[in-house]
């Protein structure tokens, strides 16, 4: 298989991967409107028999979509080598944590919320990274990324006011969903 066609391929995955970000949600809370994220986590999507193959299948999806991303972004943005075995290292943590949160049901338990809880953690950490060295050479072009990866730590301060995490969970996908799509659209020169 040529590069081209790999390109090809990994772009129509991204771009399915975006629209499945989406409308992936919209889908479950139609097939289970009485869902609430201020009462329910997100992976409670994960247990219900209506959602759960849609839940399941876009996490799998997802953990992969941002691991090409990812590991594009930082071999085509990224210069200095040793910076990018860390953020490939913390990245790939990250997707196979991600992978196994959605692979293991929140019936589980705790293997199901150590992968959770490490995917938002890890994955926070190498957004805020990635845009600390990228800010070693671009002060502005890496601001985007250090204020995303803080935003993203923040979102967890919405704990506080209500009695689930489903609201934080949200929050948090927003902000994945927006930063993997503007730095993909950079990075393919979109914007």
């Amino acid at each position: 298989m040529s590069r081209l066609n790999i390109k090809k391929i990994r772009k129509a995955y991204l771009s399915f991967s975006i629209f499945l970000g989406f409308f992936s949600p919209a889908i479950c809370l139609y097939l289970f409107p009485e869902y609430d994220p201020r009462i329910q986590p997100v992976s409670y999507f994960g247990v219900l028999k209506s959602t759960s193959w849609i839940f399941t299948f876009s996490l799998v999806i997802f953990s992969t979509a941002i691991y090409w991303n990812g590991v594009s972004s930082v071999k085509k943005i990224i210069k200095n080598k040793k910076y990018k075995f860390w953020l490939i290292s913390i990245l790939t943590f990250s997707s196979i944590c991600l992978f196994l949160t959605g692979v293991i049901s929140m019936n589980f338990g705790p293997l199901h919320g150590i992968p959770a809880i490490l995917f938002f953690l890890s994955y926070n950490f190498y957004v805020f990274l990635f845009g600390i060295v990228r800010s070693t050479s671009y002060v502005r072009r890496g601001l985007f990324s250090v204020i995303t990866g803080s935003s993203m730590l923040l979102s967890s301060l919405l704990l506080i006011p209500f009695p689930s995490y489903g609201v934080a969970e949200l929050v948090y996908i927003f902000l994945v969903l927006f930063w993997n799509t503007i730095i993909w659209m950079k990075k393919n020169q979109y914007l």
